[in-house]
Parts: structure tokens; C-alpha cells; sequence
């Protein structure tokens, strides 16, 4: 039983973070960079989806980077329209991207 125990244990570190507020902070800690204002999430069929809005996307270009890196599929749609650096981005995980 012990041994299931250590191999569970084993598996969940090599799995990736769950959030990319996970994927933004230090070892399991959560970080909600500022520039993300407007965040909501869809889940669907085993997907998961976070949509964040934003008018700060210099701000963000940094972190985004960072979370393609870390295996993030990011997709950024700018609001040409609006003042300033106005965007929505659209996070999923990119193995399960490529799944879908």
C-alpha cells in the first residue's frame, strides 16, 4: 500500500500546474499578475479554458512568455478599436489543445 502511496505522490509532481496563475508563482504558489484584470474560466468536456481581458498588454508580454514556456497555448486578440493596449487572451494547456 505504501508503495502505491510514493508512486501517486511521484505522479503528481511530474504533472504540470494547474493554473497558469500556478505557472506564474513560485513552486505551488498562485500569482495574479495585475495586468489581468477581467479573468473568468470555462470548463468543458475535460477542458478548461481562462479568458482574461485586459488594457495593460505591454504589461503582460512578459508573463506571457513565461507561460508559454511553461506549456501554456496563449492566444492574444487584440481590440484594434480601443484606446490603448486593450486585448483578450484565451489560455489553455497546450497538450490539451493539441488533443481537441
Amino acid at each position: 500500500m505504501e508503495t502505491s502511496n510514493i508512486i501517486d505522490l511521484q505522479q503528481r509532481r511530474r504533472r504540470p500546474l494547474r493554473t497558469p496563475y500556478h505557472s506564474l508563482g513560485d513552486d505551488h504558489e498562485m500569482r495574479v499578475p495585475e495586468w489581468a484584470q477581467h479573468r473568468s474560466v470555462y470548463r468543458t468536456g475535460g477542458h478548461t479554458l481562462y479568458l482574461v481581458e485586459t488594457d495593460r498588454l505591454d504589461e503582460a508580454r512578459g508573463d506571457l512568455s513565461r507561460l508559454d514556456r511553461a506549456g501554456w497555448e496563449v492566444r492574444v486578440s487584440e481590440d484594434p478599436g480601443a484606446p490603448g493596449s486593450r486585448a483578450r487572451i484565451a489560455l489553455t494547456r497546450r497538450d490539451l489543445a493539441r488533443a481537441a
